[in-house]
């Protein structure tokens, strides 16, 4: 997530209503992974469960994946979300 993410724009964009993805790239070259980064989130801005589940599905979307693929990621992203609610 670079150098910090009390720096970073990400809670600017959003406000602002464009579409985010939060995603990592290499994770073995870049040292993260995109549980890492959606704990960063949680930490520095406070996301909860709802908005992390937004993020992921803008990721989902955005992807180049299949679109079956898209549909079942959409599917996990709605249990994990649901089962988080309890």
């Amino acid at each position: 997530m670079g150098e910090s993410l009390d720096d970073h724009p990400l809670p600017l964009l959003r406000a602002a209503g464009l579409t985010v993805t939060v995603n990592t790239d290499i994770p073995a070259i870049i040292g993260t992974d995109l549980t890492r980064e959606y704990t960063g989130l949680r930490e520095v801005y406070g996301y909860d469960d709802t908005t992390i589940a937004e993020l992921s599905r803008a990721g989902i979307d955005a992807s180049f994946a299949p679109a079956r693929t898209k549909e079942r990621l959409h599917q996990l992203t709605d249990e994990w979300l649901a089962s988080s609610v309890v």
